[in-house]
Formats: C-alpha cells, structure tokens, sequence
C-alpha cells in the first residue's frame, strides 16, 4: 500500500473526529424521541416515535439516523486505513525516531480514536439492532473490560514518554508553543467517559461500582494531567510565541471538558442508583484521592524503571539518606488502600466484607506493607548501623 505523504499518528484525528460526528447526530434521538424505561433512545423508541409522529419529526429522525450511518462508515473507514498506515510507519522506523521526543505523545491519538470508536459502536448497535437492550446488562462488563484494555495501552504509551523525557531530558520547551501536549488528557478522559456509561444505566451494584471507580480514576487523571500540561504550554507560547501550525490545539481543552462534564452526570447518576446517602461524598473523595496517588505511583515507577533506580538500590549503590522517602508513601498506599477497600468498595456493594475478594485485596495491602517494612528496616541497618 502506497504510504500517505507526512502520515504521522495524528490522522487517526480525522477517524476520532467522524465518530465525533456520529454523537452529534444520536443527541438529535437523545432529546427529542421520548424513550421511557431506558436512559437512552434505543431502536424501539424511534420506530414508534416515527410511526406517531409528522412529516417535520419524521424528517428530523432520517436526518439523525443518516448522519449516523454516513459518519460510522466513514469512521471505521477511516480508522482501518490509519491502521494499516501505521503499521507501514511503525515497520519503517517511525515509531523509534519520535521516542522521548515532543511528538511522542502522538501516539496517544490511536487509543483516542479506537475509544471513541467504542462509543460510537454503541451507539450504532443500540440504535438499528432490535431487541438488543434485553441482553444490554452482559454487556456492560464486556464494555468495561474493553476500555479498560484500552487505558492500559494508553497509560503504556504515556509512561514511556514520561520515563523516557526525564530520564533524558528530550522533551523541546521551545517547540511546545501549542497545547498539543493536551493530548493525552483527551484520550484518557475519552475512556473515562467511556467507561462511565455503565454507571448510568446498570442495575447490577457492583457493575456500577467498578464502573464508577475506573471512570474517576481516568477522568481524575486526565484533569490532573491536562491542568499541567495547560500550564506549562501556555508559558511556553508566552515566551516563544504560538506555533501557526499547531493553532488548532488552542481548542483541544474544549472536548477534553466536554468528555469530563459528561462522565461527571453519568457518574452522578450511578450515585444515585447506589444510594449511597451522606457516604456518597467519602466514595468520591477517596477514589479521586486514590487515583492520584496511583497515577503519581504510575509516573515515579516508569521513571525508576528506566533508570535502574531498584536495582542500584538492591545493589546498594544508592544510599543516600533521602531514600528513606520511598517508605512514607507505601505507608500512605496502604492506609488509602485500607479506606477505599471498606469506605468505596464494601460500603457500595462492589464486594462484600470477608469475601474471596476483600479477602484479595486485603492480602495485597498486607504485601505492600511487608515490602515496606522490610525496605524500611533494610535501610535502617545500613544507615544507623
């Protein structure tokens, strides 16, 4: 296959962008076909609501289910034919040459598209295929274990251009004059959204809580990252002037925020079905709590790792008296641990006290702080000995 001129990752932009378009045309069903006991318009509601209604309504239903299927085809079109291309560009060398570089992230725009590939797959099928609401509740877990899947390849690409960025110092300030480097927070605020969908609609308790936790965690990062990453580009356009180029990027925060508003509505709602009463505010502020330290642990390791940090430590080349800062934050990890297990997960109805899998997470906490304790007094006899 003939290779696009100047293919770079970012064209799997214009597969996002027609399954964008897709959405665009669903809210005209969302909004306007009345769609009682769902909490979206399925196939069902449209099909009587076009039967009962005029020509102006009628009109109004074809346009939107048009416009669906036009941007879906162009969307799936579209994100074979980048793949294929980036398979092309990968064997040629291309992924290496952007490695530690500012156009790293990039590659963030392939988990982008593909979640909102998701989205949009969802919306095609509960749309045009009839009876598919019945079976909608085994379906939620697949949802879930789809995205999540998807967040984990994002975080890998992530990671690795943090690791390698600090551990190079690669990353160019004065080629960050644009808010490109929002990207990442618009993929992992995608699979947040993504992920919320099942809190608003499930009945299942702990499909709900699961949902609802791995939503916040990608959500809670995304915000997090996209804060930073909005500070330090607009310093950098202030100082170098923004880049003609990357104008388009200027915008980039306003889907980032839309994803989030979304998934925060999907997410209130879950809390409304768990009925959570007055413990509805611990449940979010442990998870949010949780989720940064996890994504700060995420961060600090990827770097460690790439630089050998554990093995110099093992070793004992490195001995330096602020090492002993590794020890306050399992402590804390496993303090927070111990909270989300009984605050969140227990008092929510995602596991239940004593179980196989209070038990589980349990015996991980306990890991954690053995590792801890050793590590603490490893250091100590090396120290104060």
């Amino acid at each position: 296959m003939k290779q696009i001129a100047n293919w770079s990752p970012l064209h799997f932009l214009a597969a996002l962008g027609a399954g964008g378009m897709v959405v665009t045309f669903f809210m005209f069903l969302l909004f306007w076909v009345p769609h009682a006991g769902q909490p979206i318009p399925i196939y069902s509601d449209w099909v009587s609501d076009f039967q009962l209604s005029g020509p102006g309504k009628q009109g109004i239903i074809i346009f939107a289910l048009m416009g669906i299927l036009i941007f879906g085809c162009l969307h799936y079109w579209w994100l074979f034919l980048n793949f294929k291309h980036y398979r092309q560009y990968s064997a040629n060398g291309g992924v290496e040459k952007i490695m530690g570089t500012n156009a790293h992230t990039q590659l963030m725009a392939m988990p982008l598209a593909y979640a909102m590939s998701i989205n949009a797959s969802f919306i095609i099928a509960v749309v045009f295929i009839p009876g598919l609401w019945n079976i909608i509740e085994w379906l939620f877990p697949i949802s879930i274990l789809t995205f999540v899947l998807l967040g984990i390849w994002a975080g890998r690409i992530y990671l690795c251009f943090f690791g390698h960025v600090l551990q190079h110092g690669s990353f160019d300030n004065s080629s960050n004059n644009s808010l490109a480097q929002l990207l990442p927070s618009f993929a992992f605020s995608m699979i947040g959204v993504g992920l919320s969908a099942p809190a608003a609609m499930s009945h299942n308790e702990v499909v709900i809580g699961i949902s609802y936790m791995l939503s916040l965690f990608f959500i809670t990062t995304a915000l997090f990252l996209g804060l930073i990453k909005l500070i330090i580009g607009m310093n950098d356009m202030f100082k170098e002037g923004a880049s003609l180029s990357s104008l388009p990027t200027l915008w980039v925060i306003v889907p980032i925020l839309t994803t989030a508003a979304i998934a925060i509505m999907r997410l209130s709602h879950g809390l409304h079905t768990l009925e959570l009463g007055h413990g509805a505010s611990n449940f979010v502020l442990l998870v949010i709590v949780f989720s940064l330290q996890i994504m700060f642990v995420l961060m600090g390791l990827a770097v460690m790792k790439r630089m050998n940090y554990f093995q110099l430590l093992l070793e004992r080349k490195e001995n330096s008296p602020v090492i002993f800062a590794l020890i306050c934050p399992g402590v804390a990890l496993v303090v927070m641990g111990h909270f989300v297990v009984n605050k969140v997960m227990v008092a929510s109805g995602v596991i239940s006290k004593f179980g196989i899998a209070y038990m589980g997470f349990s015996f991980t906490l306990i890991v954690l702080q053995l590792i801890t304790g050793w590590l603490l007094l490893r250091l100590a006899r090396d120290h104060f000995k």
